[in-house]
């Protein structure tokens, strides 16, 4: 047993990218003391056991794969309640550095935001036949694998104060497990590098309201949005690069794409791997299609 989760999470944390250890900016904020109420806060929003989902059923089938264990659960509860009361502190500068693209764990938007607004996508691209390709990208382990210095970078970017960020890299300094050294680290709560805000991508995508959008994003899913083949497949490289440059790997049996009628056949390829097409796909907990048909949906469910 122990050999085996030595060698899962070794794959998952060694580094498989160098990025130089990156110079903090010097601000003058003070971090205060943590307070009672803080960690009262902070104990009452954590989960508690591994209670089931709303159909009542416990996922007992899922514990015989190691890859169905998140790395949280190597870390002690301590640890895991110091970094939800950091997380509760800088979550609003968060938000607020987020685009119009990313609802991924924000306050006050869901899945059924981008879930309405890709239905609606689909439902315009039919009313008024135009052509429109959607891709799925599927990333592996995403908040596992992507390099700590990525992320550190990307809480500077978002305006975090330095006292937090340098909280965070002291805190998973040479962290270690009972098995083995880590050579990366766990970072829990925390979004990921906004890899993909912009990859020369301005001009690529659908035009709304007078400017390109050209994905949706929740988290790590990402939806890329073409009016053909070979701008998904320029941006799905693109993005590709990018994820590559941070440590992160897509999974490309996993990545689809989608069109309507409208969009001519042309073979859809990254780094010499066809991407399979779909005419259906479960975006966010829905079954999507480009009918808008909700009978496979209510079907599935």
């Amino acid at each position: 047993m122990e050999k085996v989760i030595y060698d899962f999470y070794s794959d998952i944390f060694d580094s498989h990218v160098y990025l130089p250890p990156l110079h903090l900016r010097q601000d003058e904020y003070i971090a205060p003391s943590v307070l009672p109420s803080e960690i009262r806060h902070a104990i009452t929003s954590m989960k508690n056991c591994a209670a089931p989902g709303p159909d009542r059923i416990k996922p007992e089938h899922l514990k015989n794969d190691i890859g169905n264990h998140r790395p949280i659960c190597l870390l002690s509860v301590i640890y895991k309640l110091f970094t939800r009361v950091i997380l509760n502190r800088i979550g609003r500068i968060l938000d607020e550095g987020q685009p119009c693209e990313q609802t991924g764990f924000r306050r006050g938007f869901s899945t059924i935001d981008h879930i309405h607004t890709l239905t609606r996508l689909i439902e315009e691209s039919r009313e008024y036949e135009l052509p429109l390709c959607l891709t799925f990208i599927d990333s592996k382990k995403a908040f596992d694998i992507v390099e700590t210095e990525a992320v550190i970078e990307a809480l500077g970017n978002q305006g975090v104060p330095t006292q937090y960020i340098r909280m965070l890299r002291e805190l998973y300094d040479s962290f270690t497990s009972r098995i083995s050294p880590f050579c990366k680290e766990v970072i829990v709560n925390c979004r990921p590098r906004e890899y993909h805000a912009s990859f020369g991508m301005e001009d690529l995508g659908v035009k709304v309201d007078g400017r390109f959008l050209h994905h949706l994003r929740f988290a790590d899913g990402i939806v890329l949005r073409t009016p053909n083949i070979e701008q998904a497949e320029r941006m799905l490289a693109e993005f590709d690069s990018a994820c590559g440059k941070i440590g992160l790997r897509l999974n490309l049996t996993k990545t689809m794409f989608m069109k309507n009628g409208l969009v001519p056949d042309a073979p859809f390829t990254l780094n010499g791997t066809n991407i399979s097409e779909c005419s259906s796909y479960v975006y966010l907990d829905r079954e999507v299609n480009m009918m808008n048909d909700l009978a496979p949906e209510l079907c599935r469910r």
